[in-house]
């Protein structure tokens, strides 16, 4: 256990030394396994994990989705359906804030990454936003947080992780998170359409509404598709990934907004993805063998639900160490890392895997937005120059309404369980 303690504290420094995850990960685990087992027992543990972790036929799904959401981006997906959203808005007040987060909402279910989703539409709507006078902050806020709805919203990448790891059903969670994913959209829509100061634009004159909506009807058929398909158990998830993948391909084709230069782009993009992602998924599962190994989640799991005050206070310490590690993770590593240890605990507070699933995805939409290292600020950053303190400020309100609901997940769990309970 002291050389355990030890092996994570050295992770932690490695990680503010600024090394990529995966390499701390697998440097910590290495050695872990070196001092405990020797140099033979450290390579065979890797081998073995490698063979492991990527031998999963649900990880499949994963590269299917990813590519999906590129091919969109250089379709010009996004473009469209802010652009469609936005139009129908019309004279509503605060309309292309609301609009932001409904197509953010959309793109999310298509594509399952909050990175992608936030960059995709930010492209669009940042400057749509600066030029009706919603000022940086705002401007950069709604989007940073309307992308955290791509790990909530099926189909979501971190899903199928937890999935993976915890060996639940990926279908269902898939559709436990379509309530809670659609009630935060719509609480997010519902507080960009009466937050001040107040913007009204004139909308799009019926005709052109109608011929926006023509031209992106084939892309927003595909999320009722996507979670209809699974619900109904027509395909697995890894089915629908490959099908999404065809749909959105063959329609850029139709459409002739993709040629093979895009098509290329898109496949070399994801497959840069992708393989960031494998290498923290071999990375991530050695290094959790080494703590499992040394029984470090097991007696952290075992001090939290010791904690005086119940289960109120248990998941609120989990809630805590989410936006902690939000500050040094994105979402994948922070699954590899987190969930081995508190899926025990939230199993022995009584929740259910589809509950715990959702919550801990929703604690890391929070420390995805939360500064100072919120890695969808950075995005934001990144594609708009806006500073990181104004992101942080314009955040800030949408941080709040995800504790809020976050804890009525907790104490309504029927909001995400009552829809899988329907599936046939």
């Amino acid at each position: 256990m002291t050389s355990g303690i030890a092996i994570t504290v050295l992770f932690l420094l490695l990680m503010v030394a600024s090394l990529p995850v995966f390499v701390a990960m697998g440097i910590a685990g290495f050695l872990g396994f070196a001092l405990s087992k020797g140099l033979d027992g450290a390579l065979y543990g890797f081998t073995e994990t490698l063979w492991q972790a990527t031998h999963v036929y649900e990880l499949i799904a994963i590269p299917l989705f990813i590519l999906t959401g590129t091919v969109m981006q250089q379709s010009g997906a996004g473009r469209d359906l802010f652009a469609v959203v936005n139009a129908f808005a019309g004279r509503v007040r605060n309309a292309t804030g609301v609009a932001t987060i409904l197509a953010c909402g959309i793109f999310a279910a298509i594509c399952g990454s909050s990175i992608a989703t936030a960059a995709t539409v930010g492209l669009v709507a940042v400057p749509a936003l600066r030029e009706q006078g919603y000022g940086d902050a705002r401007a950069g806020g709604f989007v940073a947080a309307g992308g955290t709805l791509g790990i909530l919203i099926p189909p979501s990448i971190p899903l199928i992780l937890y999935g993976i790891i915890t060996d639940t059903s990926i279908g269902q969670l898939f559709i436990a998170g379509v309530v809670p994913g659609i009630l935060m959209m719509g609480v997010f829509a519902a507080y960009a359409l009466w937050s001040r100061p107040q913007v009204v634009v004139n909308g799009s004159e019926g005709g052109d509404r109608w011929a926006l909506l023509r031209g992106s009807v084939g892309v927003l058929l595909l999320p009722p598709v996507i979670v209809g398909a699974i619900y109904l158990g027509l395909f697995t998830p890894t089915e629908v990934g490959a099908l999404a993948v065809i749909y959105v391909a063959g329609l850029g084709l139709l459409q002739r907004r993709l040629d093979g230069r895009k098509l290329v782009a898109a496949v070399l993009a994801a497959t840069r993805t992708t393989v960031m992602l494998m290498m923290l998924i071999v990375f991530g599962q050695y290094f959790a063998h080494y703590l499992t190994y040394e029984e470090v989640p097991q007696i952290i799991a075992q001090s939290i639900t010791q904690v005086p005050g119940g289960p109120l206070v248990t998941i609120t310490l989990v809630v805590l160490v989410y936006l902690l590690l939000g500050m040094f993770l994105e979402s994948a590593a922070m699954l590899l890392i987190s969930v081995p240890i508190f899926f025990p605990v939230a199993m022995a507070i009584g929740m259910d895997p589809l509950t715990f699933g959702i919550f801990a995805i929703m604690a890391m939409e929070i420390a995805q937005i939360s500064p100072p290292v919120g890695i969808n600020l950075f995005t934001i950053h990144g594609i708009s120059r806006i500073p990181l303190e104004r992101l942080a400020l314009g955040v800030l309100p949408f941080i709040g309404i995800q504790i809020v609901f976050l804890y009525l997940i907790f104490f309504m769990p029927e909001i995400v369980l009552w829809l899988p309970g329907q599936m046939k």
